[in-house]
This record gives C-alpha cells, structure tokens and sequence, in this order.
C-alpha cells in the first residue's frame, strides 16, 4: 500500500492525474499513474494491476513503477509543478539555476541538463511525499525549516549549490520527508 501511495502522491504532484479530494491511493488511479508515466517513457514493461486487484499485484506494479520512477527525470512535468508549489526564487535555488535558465527550461525553450533535471527530479520525489501531509505553503516552510533529524540544518540549508541526489545530505533529506508519505492517513 505504502508504495502505491508514493506513485500516486508523485503523479498527482506532477499533475499526471488529477488530486484525489480523499487520501488514499485507489487501484484505478494506480492504473493511470501508470498510464501516464508510459506515456512518458517509464515504466512501459510494467502491466497494470488487473481487477478484482490482489495485494501482489499492487505490490508488483508499484513496485516496478518506483523502480522505472525514481531514475526518470519527467522535467516536461516537473517544472511547471515544482515551480507553482516552491515559487520561481525558492525553485531556482534547490535547483542551483538561475530565474532566467529556469524559465528556459520550464518554457521548453532549452533542454534540461541532465544534472539539473536530477536535482529537480529528486524535489519532485521530496514534494511529493510531502504532499499528504502538508498544504503548498507547508511544503515550501518545510523546505525552510531547521530539522533535528538534520543536525539543526534546514533541507534547503543541505539542498544548495552543486549538490546530487545522491550525496549524504541529499539522502537524509529524501528519508526524512519519506517518512511522512502517508503520515496523514490513518
């Protein structure tokens, strides 16, 4: 459940679906999720979850999708997203761009480095676990905020300059809002 919680919260926060108005992750916005992201290039292997669905067959088809998910970059989707929860200053900022590159890349006027769509990939991953416990503006104080789990550190304190998602910092940062997907479910 919890995995198919993560691919849904990431596609709605990218808008690949639209917002459930319930928190919960139903098997037809699974199939979707699934849908769209195919469309895009991921997880097209990935056969959706057949109905009346079983717990294995969730489990496999969110298991595939996070596996294909979180080395695919979507910046065609993610710009825009992450732009109109973080604001264009704080954005440019975790993302080490600056205004006028990001209105380049959102725009589609230039490509996305590689390096810069990994970094906004990995908010996007953030932010969408996020999403189920905290509103826009949370998120965006979350991001502020100093974090105990982070040695008094705020995440967008660790989240400047040249970092990668893969750093140690980086990897903190990813496990503590991953804690909160689904936090706000009872």
């Amino acid at each position: 459940m919890h995995l198919m919680m993560q691919v849904v919260s990431f596609a709605e926060t990218v808008r690949l679906v639209p917002r459930a108005a319930e928190a919960g992750a139903p098997v037809e916005t699974l199939n979707e999720a699934l849908h769209e992201l195919s469309l895009r290039g991921i997880a097209r292997n990935v056969q959706p979850v057949s109905l009346p669905p079983t717990p294995a067959d969730v489990a496999r088809v969110s298991g595939g999708i996070i596996e294909a998910l979180e080395d695919s970059p979507l910046p065609e989707a993610e710009w825009p997203a992450m732009a109109e929860v973080l604001g264009d200053d704080d954005l440019a900022t975790l993302t080490n761009v600056s205004a006028s590159s990001l209105n380049r890349y959102r725009s589609g006027q230039r490509s996305t480095p590689d390096v810069v769509a990994a970094r906004l990939h990995f908010i996007a991953l953030v932010v969408s676990d996020l999403a189920g416990s905290y509103n826009d503006f949370g998120i965006r104080r979350w991001f502020k905020r100093p974090r105990t789990a982070l040695s008094g550190s705020s995440p967008g304190e660790l989240l400047v300059g040249d970092w990668s998602p893969d750093s140690r910092d980086a990897i903190r940062v990813r496990e503590l809002g991953r804690a909160l997907l689904g936090a706000s479910i009872g």
